[in-house]
């Protein structure tokens, strides 16, 4: 369920609960092997999300809310997001372009792209387009993403001397991942959290990508994106990922040029 957004104690929660029906927080962790000290925050959180009801009893006693609805409610946030960011893009580029005091001469393509599996797919295509420069900023868990949907295409683009460079917020749990990207790309580590990945191939194409949820998984998730070749855009976030390239520290066990 991890698919769906849920943690793995949410998931063990929930599914005490479908095993359950009614009950009370007492009789949750001997079925969801999940610690008595954490069942109420995440009984809290299940709530949040729509997927429990409580029901004003002594003690308190917790329903399980059918999942179907629960992924009616992600769907529907998902779209309203997708809507937002295409929404803003056309204003993000007029603004890029007074910024830089250029005026687009032609006008790019915008797509939404929704699913990992699509999302993957698009930002593999835009890689192997690349004929100079693949420039990534990307989250917590992009490295293990990367190296194991495109780490073939990112491998290619290497041997052919195009250069290949990211940045990651660096964690204990990444450390690993982070250092085996070296292989084919410099990595450096920046320390902020990134709520989304940005890709920039050779300032002629870039992507934006919501990782719904930010975890390991290379083809399953509810990712929402939008990719452009618009070259006002492009350009500008490629100044973007670069700046912040820039400021971002070497990974000690990784080399550098």
């Amino acid at each position: 369920m991890r698919g769906y957004g849920l943690t793995e104690y949410q998931a063990r929660v929930y599914l005490a609960l479908l095993e359950l029906g009614s009950t009370t927080a007492a009789a949750i962790p001997a079925v969801s092997h999940v610690p008595r000290s954490r069942v109420y925050s995440v009984l809290q959180q299940l709530h949040e999300k729509g997927l429990t009801k409580v029901l004003p009893e002594r003690p308190l006693r917790y329903r399980p809310v059918p999942l179907a609805a629960y992924l009616r409610k992600v769907a529907q946030e998902q779209r309203r997001r997708a809507r937002t960011l295409e929404e803003s893009l056309e204003g993000i580029s007029r603004e890029f372009a007074v910024m830089e005091e250029i005026l687009p001469a032609q006008r790019g393509r915008f797509e939404a792209l929704y699913g990992r599996r699509n999302v993957a797919s698009r930002t593999d295509e835009m890689y192997a387009r690349a004929q100079h420069e693949i420039l990534g900023i990307g989250t917590a868990n992009s490295p293990w993403r990367l190296a194991r949907a495109l780490g073939t295409t990112l491998r290619e683009r290497t041997r052919a001397g195009v250069s290949v460079r990211y940045a990651f917020h660096l964690t204990p749990e990444n450390r690993e991942s982070v250092l085996g990207m070296s292989e084919f790309a410099q990595v450096r580590g920046i320390d902020f959290p990134m709520p989304v990945a940005l890709h920039v191939a050779d300032g002629r194409e870039f992507l934006l990508s919501h990782p719904i949820p930010d975890d390991r998984s290379p083809n399953r998730g509810e990712d929402v994106a939008i990719w452009t070749d618009d070259s006002a855009i492009a350009t500008a976030m490629l100044r973007v990922a670069r700046h912040i390239w820039r400021a971002a520290t070497p990974v000690s066990g990784v080399p550098h040029p």
